[in-house]
């Protein structure tokens, strides 16, 4: 089976992109194939700097020329090359992952080319866009045509509000493969990887400074972030006598190896109003380390062979 996933995916980082990355790695084996298409600017802080993409990862780096309205025409950049790759290469299925500009591009490539419509979202495009009721009318379009929407019970009632109609699938939002993330060696030092934004609760690092003193720990802080980050650690910990040691994004592959080697992992609290889950909670959890963070994370419900063969349906459902 062949799928054009149109959606956020490594170089980005982040939870969405890495979470796209297992499960598709994990799928593969059953004979389900991804071309992929996703968007970055080479520049951005977001950016895995040196990511390797394979040959099958189409990324959209560079920044658009100057035009009135200003804007960088990420959706349709995004249809124009999907229509483009369509050309030479046949596709059962078009998947959507995170609804703008990825999943809406992808709602115009599957009515374009008539084939069936996935479509995923992650946490914070649906109630951060969505559930604000300004995107109801196009959200409807796209949720109507599309032959699944993957999405968590939790969640549900949204897409009721948004329609009682659509044709919902139910899934566990992450589970870690336990091939890469397990206790098999175990270091002694404590790690962030993540991101510092401008709305991050900066109240996080008093609870780390306590969690880690707490729990007799001096040693280096080693922060896998962009430079706005690594700036805000050291600003912090470097006057608490920590050594923060700075390094750079990495992609998903390197992750397992990262938590291998930490007893302790900083975590990011949940935004508030944003109903999701950590990907690095049940990984960190995974591979032996002691989790400190100051909001409430949970644990898969499920194994993660049982995530994958929930993935797998998701695919059958389309060609039958």
């Amino acid at each position: 089976m062949n799928i054009l996933f149109i959606g956020k995916y490594p170089p980005i980082e982040g939870g969405t992109a890495s979470t796209a990355y297992w499960r598709h790695k994990g799928l593969l084996k059953y004979g389900i194939n991804f071309e992929i298409i996703t968007c970055i600017l080479n520049d951005s802080d977001y950016c895995i700097p040196k990511y390797n993409c394979n040959k099958n990862v189409h990324v959209l780096f560079e920044r658009m020329s100057w035009h009135i309205p200003y804007s960088q025409l990420y959706a349709e950049q995004l249809i124009s090359l999907a229509l483009k790759i369509a050309k030479n290469k046949e596709f059962d299925a078009i998947e959507g992952s995170y609804l703008f500009p990825y999943g809406f591009a992808a709602f115009i490539v599957a009515k374009i080319l008539d084939k069936p419509l996935i479509l995923r979202h992650a946490g914070s495009d649906l109630h951060r866009i969505v559930s604000t009721g300004k995107f109801d009318d196009v959200v409807r379009e796209m949720a109507n045509s599309a032959k699944i929407i993957v999405t968590y019970k939790d969640c549900e009632y949204i897409w009721k509000r948004i329609d009682t109609n659509v044709r919902l699938y139910f899934t566990e939002r992450y589970v870690p493969n336990t091939t890469f993330f397990c206790d098999d060696e175990k270091g002694q030092n404590a790690v962030f990887l993540g991101k510092i934004t401008e709305k991050w609760n900066r109240n996080q690092f008093d609870y780390f400074l306590s969690g880690l003193k707490g729990r007799q720990y001096y040693g280096a802080i080693s922060v896998y972030s962009n430079n706005y980050t690594v700036s805000a650690f050291k600003d912090y910990f470097e006057k608490k006598e920590f050594i923060v040691k700075p390094y750079s994004f990495i992609d998903p592959e390197d992750v397992p190896s990262v938590l291998k080697k930490a007893k302790y992992v900083l975590l990011s609290e949940i935004p508030s109003g944003i109903l999701e889950e950590s990907n690095l909670f049940s990984e960190a959890v995974k591979c032996g380390c002691e989790v400190i963070c100051a909001g409430e994370h949970r644990m898969p419900r499920i194994a993660y062979d049982e995530y994958v063969q929930q993935q797998i349906k998701i695919y059958e459902e389309i060609v039958n």
